[in-house]
């Protein structure tokens, strides 16, 4: 599960992509330029594709067949609203046909790489990263506010610092001081951190996620 930057790429064999991320790109150009009807149009189907979604997710009738049904039916939608709009960026277009174009052009490409209805297929998966980014909110905003370190070196130190904490936030049984130092002890006399554990974990339960590293 994450948003679509390049350093996810490729990363593993099954992957769902952040419907939050794309949904706001669409919302903004809607937002931006309501003279655009297209806009709006597209956004309210794409609205309308991604709440189907939700709800074939949540059809507990749903096996297996009927959930790759769904997801094909899903995609046929997606690639009819997708299809008038594909065309590449050129230097004379305005700074919003740029924008719509590569978003267009971005889910056609996460829709070829079948990692848009993961969440209808496996309905433990979530289809947003919300909830991990919320725990990264106030990060953020400080980031926004200008409570950072005043050197390129501090503020990469405090990312990592912070990610990690949060990260153990959301992992850990009971999120003390106590039990982050014992579990950041335990990684560094073994090499081996609670993430990596709990992966090994993973991939032993479902072999289907290995990490693509071809």
């Amino acid at each position: 599960m994450s948003d679509n930057a390049a350093v996810y790429g490729n990363r593993f064999r099954m992957a769902q992509k952040c419907w939050a991320h794309l949904l706001r790109k669409a919302i903004k150009l809607a937002l931006l330029h309501p003279r655009r009807k297209k806009y709006r149009r597209f956004l309210d189907e794409l609205l309308s594709i991604y709440r189907d979604g939700k709800r074939a997710a949540a059809d507990g009738r749903l096996g297996e067949a009927g959930r790759k049904k769904q997801v094909a039916e899903l995609e046929g939608r997606l690639a009819e609203l997708c299809r008038p709009h594909w065309r590449d960026v050129t230097p004379e277009m305005a700074d919003h046909e740029c924008d719509f174009a590569r978003f267009v052009n971005e889910l056609a490409e996460c829709m070829l790489d079948e990692e848009l209805f993961t969440f209808v297929l496996h309905p433990q998966v979530e289809p947003t990263n919300n909830k991990m980014e919320r725990l990264q909110r106030s990060s953020a905003l400080d980031r926004e506010a200008g409570r950072t370190s005043k050197t390129p070196a501090g503020a990469y130190r405090r990312s990592v610092i912070v990610s990690v904490l949060e990260s153990l936030r959301a992992n850990l049984e009971c999120f003390t001081l106590a039990n982050v130092l014992t579990e950041v002890k335990q990684w560094m006399k073994e090499g081996l951190s609670l993430f990596a554990r709990k992966w090994q974990e993973l991939l032993e339960a479902r072999p289907e996620l290995e990490a693509n590293t071809s």
